[in-house]
């Protein structure tokens, strides 16, 4: 979130860093398995050309077990971007892939990012990418009930969301009071 004061900040639950993590895994064994085939085509013609691809599988998969086996919340986005680095000035020509490795390496810290929401007087803020300003008129009602955010727009979409922490009876009350106030 920019760095703004909210009168309030819902954190929502994430449930998607698993796939993505699956995501990420897939990708990396890919192109192991692609700097392999180099490094051995390389190889046949001269042992000294080998050791770059080698060298990369070799950080691809230290990078990933050590991911698999921290207890820390695991980020592949080294090892992605890595892979894209060499992918794009690999010598066989796949810098087009390695393009879409380096975004997907810049682009999964932010998908595991948690969602958060601030509403404050002027409106609703989404920290997505990229950030999304709602003004208190496009909205019909925000509420919070059962520890569940439910935004209301006017164009007839609906925005439901688990939030991560628990909510007390008299933080809901006073969140589902203060956007009432607002959208009227």
């Amino acid at each position: 979130m920019p760095s703004k004061d909210y009168d309030f900040l819902v954190t929502l639950k994430k449930n998607v860093d698993r796939k993505i993590n699956i995501i990420s895994q897939i990708l990396l064994f890919i192109a192991a398995c692609v700097f392999t085939y180099i490094g051995i085509r390389l190889f046949i013609v001269s042992a000294k050309a080998a050791w770059e691809p080698f060298a990369v599988v070799g950080f691809i998969v230290i990078w990933t077990i050590y991911c698999v086996r921290s207890s820390k919340p695991k980020f592949y986005r080294l090892a992605l971007l890595v892979a894209g680095a060499y992918f794009f000035f690999s010598p066989i020509g796949f810098s087009w892939i390695g393009f879409l490795y380096l975004i997907a390496g810049l682009m999964e810290k932010q998908a595991k990012f948690p969602q958060e929401i601030g509403f404050d007087k002027e409106g609703v803020t989404v920290n997505s990418f990229p950030i999304k300003n709602y003004i208190w008129s496009e909205l019909n009602n925000v509420v919070i009930k059962d520890n569940l955010l439910t935004i209301d727009f006017k164009n007839n979409r609906i925005f439901q969301k688990e939030i991560q922490d628990t909510v007390s009876k008299e933080i809901e009350a006073e969140f589902n009071t203060f956007c009432k106030e607002n959208i009227k």
